[in-house]
């Protein structure tokens, strides 16, 4: 045996052996004979020279120990070990062992080998041994890609908040994640095969399944709140969405979901929607004292001056606050002010009376002050009666009147 032309080949005589001879030369796999006893490359073909970038005229002693150079050493040393096995297996039984080599270019590469024994010597120990290799360098990369991403996916499945599933077209479920598991009260891995109606209430079933089958029936996604029983806990909402699953080897019909908790993300949030309604409550009160304001100026004498547009509402205020300060306040006159009235109607001239009205009820009279040109024109043409009604055109004549009254009053 020897190495030309780029590779070893074994010599046979006769078509038969030169076809052999040509099959193990042109096989794409990487093929070679050792003789483990002798340490020494009995034969090689082409695959094996080019992969592990042996030289044309290498001698087959100088090829083992080229070839033994090529192997990782820690691979060298478990292969050393395993190779037991390969000494006591039968004739023709495989043995498969994967290494690492530097092959042609000095790149790493990963073999995946297969060995069976051809030849043993007297004592019964294995002689030669045919060895055939796979460059399987991509697929163990691919391999340990997808076992890295399998254990990213797993991590989070395992650790994130939300509840994951995915159900067959019959509605049993074919995965679940522990946060779903650790909801529904199910020991680990006991979801697979279970359906909706072996974990929740018969109506929450038939909403379940509807979602289910419209994914099922459009093929698009949709997101949804639903409210979910929790074995010990009460109701549950939840923010879901559930979408198809396809791919190769996933059944048709298969829907896959994710569902997050917001039970107390929705109760904090009426929480404060309360808040803030008691908040607007209270600022709307003091707007409306704030509107209607009324101070007291000496004893028996209250003002209540008047801004801006009165509505019916506003006019109900104005009078019951009129009508309680004088009563706090033993009020025996009430001056209203309207200088900041912006205009004056039949609505606004009846409050006005209205108001003088109650006071009187009470023992108590009205001024009123600020009254404007314009103003007071319009209420001469609604025909407004005044009767009884004290009028000054200020409010500092209003108080003035009131002084003067209460000074009477007094000396009397």
């Amino acid at each position: 045996m020897t190495i030309s032309n780029g590779s070893m080949a074994a010599r046979a005589t006769g078509p038969e052996g030169a076809l052999v001879e040509r099959i193990f030369e042109l096989a794409p796999s990487i093929l070679c004979v050792l003789d483990v006893r002798d340490k020494r490359v009995v034969a090689c073909n082409r695959a094996f020279v080019r992969a592990l970038g042996f030289g044309d005229k290498e001698a087959p002693e100088r090829a083992w120990e080229t070839l033994v150079s090529r192997v990782h050493p820690e691979d060298l040393d478990a292969s050393a070990v395993r190779a037991e096995q390969l000494w006591a297996s039968q004739d023709g039984e495989p043995f498969e062992v994967a290494l690492r080599a530097l092959c042609a270019g000095g790149v790493e590469r990963v073999l995946a080998l297969r060995c069976v024994v051809l030849t043993r010597g007297d004592d019964g120990a294995a002689h030669q041994v045919l060895v055939s290799a796979e460059d399987v360098t991509e697929q163990r990369r691919r391999e340990v890609e997808l076992q890295k991403s399998e254990a990213l996916f797993q991590a989070f499945l395992e650790y994130m908040p939300g509840m994951m599933f995915a159900k067959d077209a019959d509605s049993r479920y074919v995965f679940a994640n522990a946060q779903f598991e650790r909801f529904m009260g199910i020991t680990p891995h006991g979801c697979a095969g279970m359906r909706d109606d072996d974990m929740l209430p018969e109506d929450i079933v038939a909403q379940v399944r509807a979602a289910d089958d419209e994914v099922r029936n459009t093929g698009v996604a949709t997101v949804f709140e639903e409210s979910v029983p929790h074995p010990t806990e009460g109701m549950k909402l939840f923010h879901s969405v559930k979408f198809p699953v396809r791919g190769p080897g996933i059944p048709e019909g298969t829907v896959g979901g994710a569902a997050i908790d917001i039970t107390a993300i929705k109760r904090a949030e009426a929480e404060r929607q309360e808040a803030q309604l008691a908040v607007i409550a209270a600022q709307q009160a003091t707007i409306r004292e704030l509107a209607t304001p009324l101070l007291p100026i000496a004893d028996g004498v209250i003002v209540m001056p008047i801004i801006g547009t009165l509505d019916p509402e506003r006019a109900s205020r104005i009078i019951e606050a009129l009508l309680a300060a004088v009563g706090a306040h033993q009020a025996a006159i009430a001056i209203i002010d309207i200088t900041g009235v912006r205009s004056v109607d039949a609505h606004v001239a009846g409050v006005l009376l209205q108001a003088a009205r109650a006071v009187r009820l009470l023992g108590a009279r009205v001024v009123l002050t600020g009254i404007q040109p314009a103003i007071a024109q319009t209420l001469v043409e609604l025909g407004v009666e005044w009767h009884g009604l004290v009028t000054e055109a200020t409010l500092r004549g209003g108080i003035e009147h009131a002084l003067r009254t209460r000074k009477r009053r007094g000396g009397s």
